[in-house]
């Protein structure tokens, strides 16, 4: 059994070996087919890796090889862009230099001539302040000369030549024969420096009986500073054969002359020599009242309406009323020296100022008195402040553009020479803005400008003045300016004042352009005159002759033809509204009197729009037959587009869903709102306006981003002028573009374009 056992055990280990022996065999057959499977694909995958490592090297070998080869193209075609671009900035620079030398030539000149004219009027200045020092003292010396004994013998024998004189000049005025005509007595006074001999009274009563058919009545006064001669006053006319009259008028004829040199009595001696003995004949009154810069003045029977009057300290006045037997006079200066009782005196001549071309850099008061201390106005010539307008048939069709610079104007608003343009808005809405740019753009067109300052501060106008004299405007510039606290007479007069300059001009064949800054303190000014010459109050307190008040200052304006001259006189009139409101009394008064309006809008300003202007409430009448013809070829489409950006602009914040051609509607209003914006003192040439008017109506602007709307027309109204100047010197002198011509402006557009976005 044991036996058995190990014979069963031994019988089983080899079965365990056998088994194990075979499952070896198996693994190993296993193991050599599969491993030799991996490695193979173990070893093609390494080599199909190296294989593909080494085309890659091929590959990138050929690449760097190509690469070399682009490198050196593109090395030769920079080389060569730089040169070019290095030659086109070196002939840009050099425009640019001789621009800038011309520039600062012209600035240099501007300088000199205004330092050269600075020290002159200083000269000037001296020498007439002590020429009027000299002359006080001189006629002071004279008077008490003429009473010594070398001077007697004359005296003595001035009133016998007086009596004479007299029998000549005497003649009765209007009011005179009037008070005869109703039974009065005409009263004389005879004044004298010494007792009269009874005959010379006797030959003076023969003559006033003679000429008044024996109803007057005479009497004699002792009046020792007369020096010598004879006064005699009939009514209110004075007939003057004094010393102390010929003396002042010696003295106000030395007011332009030199001082005298050598011996004063032989000086006097001559100029007595050469005098006019003639007595000066003229009307007198008395001042019965005073208030408020309004004088109210008894006799002057005979005075005109408008006509200038003097007083003892040479104040003047101005007449406004005439009534039965007083006249009331507005008083053109300070009237603190000016009383009850004091002395006024006719001078037979309507309110007149200087003119000429002496007045060009100068800025004056309401009176034409120079007040920027350059010294006195080298001109003899004037003209009534009032005076008839140009008849129809002395005009002629406006027909010549007044190019302002500013692009919303020149192309929604064009204005032409000799036509009335209106500037209405708000208090602060950039109207005296677009006035000082205007005329800033006149230089070098021959065009003089006259700017009238009604009721600005002082400051002000020394700004626009400085800014003028900076940018070289004021040589042909007049500035008239009244001041805020000038009376209301000067404000009154100043308009008239500027429109009489400019109309000299006019009818000399210059052509004008006049602005008045602004009617309404022009018309509160006359409200104020008005009410205390106690006439009657209208509208808003306006005197009902308002109207008339502006539309005889405004129908100066005109395009006078060739047989008058040629010459025209351009107004632009600003008037300022309360809250927008244009349907107030004197806007609505100047508009209908006007040939349009830019009205600027606060909105507008406020929100950054500048110029504020309203393209749907500003027209222009006249001004668009003088249009330059390749603005009004261009610009004609944009004012509608403007109207119809306002339009859905208003309706599209009501809704979220806007359809595709909504949408660009807006897209192109809102560019062609930032095209119109305009910095101050930055005017523009035609061609400048025309070519960005011209990309914004093409939809080269529509794709962009508003901010860049500025620099882009910044910079291709620049490139227009580098590439195609024969094209910009076409639009710049008014000529219409050929359909060749605005081929080669979209080409050079479509050119810039793709340089802006690179």
């Amino acid at each position: 059994m044991e036996l058995w056992n190990s014979f069963v055990d031994f019988m089983t280990s080899g079965w365990n070996f056998f088994f194990a022996l075979v499952n070896f065999a198996i693994l190993a057959f296993f193991l050599v087919k599969f491993g030799k499977k991996i490695a193979v694909n173990t070893i093609e995958g390494n080599r199909q890796k190296i294989s593909r490592e080494l085309d890659e090297a091929k590959a990138a070998e050929e690449n760097a090889k190509h690469i070399t080869e682009t490198l050196v193209d593109m090395d030769a075609e920079n080389r060569s862009q730089c040169r070019d671009i290095l030659e086109q900035a070196r002939e840009s620079s050099l425009r640019s230099a001789e621009r800038s030398a011309q520039l600062s030539c012209a600035h240099a000149e501007s300088i000199d001539r205004e330092a050269r004219q600075d020290a002159l009027s200083l000269r000037q200045q001296t020498m007439v302040e002590m020429r009027d020092e000299n002359t006080e003292a001189l006629l002071k010396d004279a008077g008490e000369l003429l009473k010594g004994e070398h001077y007697a013998q004359r005296r003595s024998a001035m009133p016998e030549h007086f009596i004479e004189q007299l029998e000549e000049t005497l003649e009765l005025t209007d009011s005179d024969r009037a008070k005869l005509r109703w039974g009065e007595k005409l009263r004389a006074k005879l004044s004298s420096p010494e007792t009269l001999d009874g005959e010379l009274i006797q030959r003076l009563e023969a003559l006033l009986s003679r000429e008044t058919e024996g109803r007057f009545s005479l009497e004699t006064e002792l009046d020792p500073s007369l020096i010598g001669g004879l006064r005699l006053r009939l009514e209110d006319t004075v007939y003057d054969g004094s010393l102390k009259f010929m003396l002042q008028r010696v003295g106000e004829e030395l007011e332009e002359d030199e001082s005298p040199e050598g011996d004063l009595s032989e000086y006097f001696q001559n100029r007595f020599s050469v005098a006019s003995t003639r007595p000066g004949c003229f009307q007198t009154g008395v001042v019965e009242s005073l208030a408020d810069g309004i004088c109210r003045i008894n006799g002057l029977s005979d005075v005109m309406a408008g006509e200038m009057v003097r007083f003892d300290n040479g104040l003047q006045g101005m007449v406004m009323d005439i009534e039965k037997n007083s006249v009331s006079a507005v008083l053109l200066g300070n009237y603190e020296e000016i009383h009850e009782g004091a002395q006024v005196r006719r001078t037979s001549k309507v309110m007149e100022v200087p003119v000429g071309e002496e007045l060009i850099g100068r800025v004056v008061d309401g009176l034409g008195r120079p007040v920027d201390g350059r010294g006195p106005l080298r001109t003899t010539q004037t003209r009534p402040v009032e005076s008839p307008a140009p008849t129809i048939i002395a005009r002629k069709h406006v027909s010549v553009p007044l190019h302002t610079g500013i692009k919303a104007i020149d192309a929604l608003v064009p204005i032409g020479r000799g036509q009335r343009e209106l500037i209405i808005g708000d208090r602060k809405t950039g109207k005296t803005s677009i006035a000082v740019d205007t005329i800033i753009n006149q230089k070098g067109k021959d065009v003089v400008c006259i700017y009238v300052a009604i009721g600005q501060k002082e400051s002000t106008v020394a700004g626009i003045v400085a800014k003028l004299r900076e940018l070289g405007a004021m040589d042909y510039c007049i500035v008239v300016s009244a001041k805020a606290s000038d009376p209301a007479p000067m404000l009154y007069i100043a308009p008239y004042t500027g429109a009489a300059m400019g109309e000299y001009l006019m009818y000399k064949g210059r052509h004008v352009l006049i602005v008045y800054d602004d009617l309404s303190r022009h018309a509160v000014a006359y409200r104020e005159l008005s009410l205390l010459l106690h006439r009657p109050p209208g509208r808003e307190a306006y005197p009902g002759d308002v109207f008339y008040l502006h539309s005889r200052l405004l129908e100066r304006a005109a395009c006078l033809n060739e047989e008058n001259g040629g010459g025209s006189m351009t107004a632009l009139p600003i008037v300022e509204t309360q809250a927008g409101d244009i349907s107030a009394y004197i806007p609505t008064n100047v508009i209908s009197i006007t040939d349009g309006q830019i009205f600027l809008e606060e909105g507008l300003f406020n929100s950054g729009v500048r110029p504020a202007i309203n393209a749907g409430l500003s027209v222009s009448r006249v001004g668009g037959d003088a249009q330059p013809k390749a603005m009004k070829q261009f610009a004609s489409r944009l004012r509608m587009d403007l109207a119809q950006h306002r339009e859905l602009e208003s309706f599209s914040q009501f809704g979220s869903d806007l359809d595709k051609a909504t949408r660009d509607a807006l897209n192109r209003g809102r560019k062609l709102t930032e095209l119109l914006k305009q910095k101050r003192f930055d005017p523009r040439t035609v061609a400048q306006e025309v070519v960005a008017i011209f990309a914004a109506n093409e939809g080269y602007m529509d794709d962009l981003e508003t901010e860049q709307v500025s620099e882009f027309e910044r910079r291709l109204t620049d490139y227009a002028y580098e590439k195609a100047p024969e094209l910009c010197r076409d639009i710049d002198e008014g000529r219409k573009l050929d359909q060749e011509q605005i081929q080669e402006l979209r080409s050079l557009i479509e050119e810039f374009k793709g340089d802006f976005r690179a």
